[in-house]
This record gives structure tokens, C-alpha cells and sequence, in this order.
């Protein structure tokens, strides 16, 4: 999932329709299932923390997401990887 949503600059391929979720960047499963991880303890560095505009996006505004927003909610994030164009086409490929 990762390499399709970051790395890929292409179309993305019509036979991974509907398997990805809502995922638009990454995927973070690695995370997830990792054994390791039920001894992490949550963070306390403030640059980790998403931009406080995103944690009230809805879908619309995730669908309508313009460059100017683009670049502003993302503009110390990794998504930034991705450039505006490639979110685009990531979210619009879920649609």
C-alpha cells in the first residue's frame, strides 16, 4: 500500500480497487501488528502531532482538498513526499 499511495508516480492499478480502505498515504499496518510495539509508550514530542486542521476533516474536505491547503496542513509532514498531485490521485482513486 505504501509504495502505491508514496512512491508510485503513475496511475494507480485498476486491480487494487476497494483494497486499501480509506488509506490515501501509507498504510501504518507494519505498525500495527508489530509484537514489538505493545511496550511503546505514547509520545511527547509535539512535532509528531498532526496539524490540528486534519483532525476535523471530513470526507468533503478530503475530496475538495485544494494546493494551498495541501501545503499548508502538510508542510512539516511526510505526506508532503507524495506532493498535492499524488494525494489527488490517491484520494481520487478510493472514490
Amino acid at each position: 500500500i505504501s509504495y502505491f499511495t508514496i512512491e508510485l508516480k503513475n496511475q494507480l492499478p485498476e486491480t487494487m480497487k476497494g483494497a486499501w480502505n480509506d488509506w490515501v498515504f501509507g498504510c501504518d499496518v507494519c505498525q500495527e501488528v508489530c509484537p514489538w510495539n505493545r511496550f511503546a509508550t505514547p509520545h511527547q514530542e509535539p512535532q509528531f502531532n498532526p496539524h490540528p486542521d486534519l483532525l476535523s476533516f471530513s470526507k468533503k474536505d478530503w475530496e475538495e482538498i485544494t494546493e494551498a491547503v495541501f501545503k499548508e496542513v502538510f508542510r512539516d509532514s511526510a505526506v508532503k513526499r507524495t506532493q498535492y498531485q499524488g494525494l489527488k490521485r490517491n484520494i481520487d482513486f478510493l472514490k
